[in-house]
């Protein structure tokens, strides 16, 4: 069985246990999903991100809980491309290791011997109950930095019941009075690399923005498959006609192909433009920023509206736990509330365009 077909087979048990289930996990490591843009050093492919971007879709497109893991696993990876190389060594060696958290500050470090003590709580950890090392975000007294922790030091609260990506496993964790070497902390803007390349250059912040855009596209995408196959099979109540007869039912599935391909395009051009610069090694123009995360959070708000008429258009089929429909419905709606799509970043690209002088340190 190959890899995308192994996770829509294991996608209904895994919904229900709240968490991938082992062959998922297993295969997923297998297939280096988790390393795809981290440095060849670490067993990484060192992807180029338009590629990326595109797995991603197609993951999510299989099941978005399992696309979203491999997603945000891959993302947190990246970091060993910041990291000073003797930390990222210790946290990286292995190739088969997980590494997941979260990039807000809500840790306190006090200084300590070598390095600081750390208390914190932290929310939206996905894969952090499969991680080895765990990302927490944590403000230090020269500012944020990303501080990278061994997961018997983190405890797991569990609090993800969510409507949709249920088998993300995105828990709190906190650390109480947790030890940090310094060496396993850095802010990724604006400071030296561990090891230069490309994926340096891009801006960081915008790593996430992408994975989740690309989330949202493979939900979206799946969901078009779905309502297809049921609109040829289904003749629906009190009807003479198949879905695939009525005429409304046509319109709905061409427009819903348009906005999705063209959100995709979007992205994809993008995503493309600003990748072309970080392969050159020249800054990326705030303008082309901006452009990026308007086209990112354009493909989440596409990708969400299209699934809600693709789960509408199957009517009663649609809710029962044995339709996909509704569960691309609930992963398309939690996925794209995430921040970094948000409907702000359209304010800020507008902005940008008028000469108002945005905040895009988050760029």
């Amino acid at each position: 069985m190959d890899l995308h077909a192994l996770i829509r087979a294991e996608a209904p048990m895994a919904e229900q246990q709240r968490a991938l289930t082992e062959p998922v996990l297993t295969a997923l490591v297998d297939h280096g999903v988790h390393r795809r843009i981290a440095p060849q050093r670490y067993g990484g492919a060192e992807l180029g991100l338009p590629q990326w971007s595109r797995e991603v879709q197609e993951l999510s497109r299989a099941d978005a809980s399992t696309g979203w893991t491999a997603m945000t696993t891959a993302v947190s990876a990246s970091l060993a491309w910041y990291l000073p190389r003797d930390a990222s060594d210790e946290v990286f060696g292995d190739p088969r290791a997980l590494i997941a958290g979260t990039a807000a500050p809500l840790g306190r470090a006090v200084e300590a011997d070598g390095g600081y003590r750390v208390t914190g709580r932290w929310g939206w950890g996905s894969a952090v109950t499969h991680s080895d090392w765990v990302i927490a975000g944590t403000l230090m007294p020269v500012g944020p930095r990303l501080a990278v922790y061994p997961r018997a030091d983190v405890t797991i609260h569990d609090t993800w019941n969510a409507a949709g990506l249920r088998a993300t496993g995105s828990h709190e964790f906190s650390l109480d009075d947790a030890f940090l070497p310094s060496r396993r902390a850095v802010w990724p803007i604006g400071c030296t690399p561990g090891i230069e390349g490309p994926i340096t250059v891009f801006p960081y912040f915008s790593f996430l923005a992408v994975g989740v855009a690309s989330v949202c596209l493979g939900v979206a995408r799946r969901a078009i498959d779905e309502i297809e196959a049921l609109a040829v099979a289904k003749t629906p109540q009190h009807a003479t006609t198949r879905l695939a007869e009525q005429t409304g039912v046509q319109i709905e599935l061409a427009l819903a192909e348009a906005r999705l391909s063209s959100a995709t395009a979007f992205l994809h051009e993008a995503l493309s433009a600003a990748w072309e610069h970080a392969v050159n090694g020249t800054r990326t123009p705030d303008a082309l920023k901006a452009r990026l995360r308007l086209a990112c959070s354009f493909a989440s708000g596409e990708a969400t509206d299209v699934t809600r008429k693709a789960f509408a258009a199957g009517g009663g089929s649609s809710v029962f736990e044995s339709s996909a429909l509704q569960r691309c419905l609930r992963d398309a709606h939690v996925a794209a509330q995430h921040t970094v799509v948000s409907r702000r970043v359209l304010e800020t690209y507008s902005m940008l365009k008028l000469g108002l002088e945005p905040d895009m340190a988050r760029f």
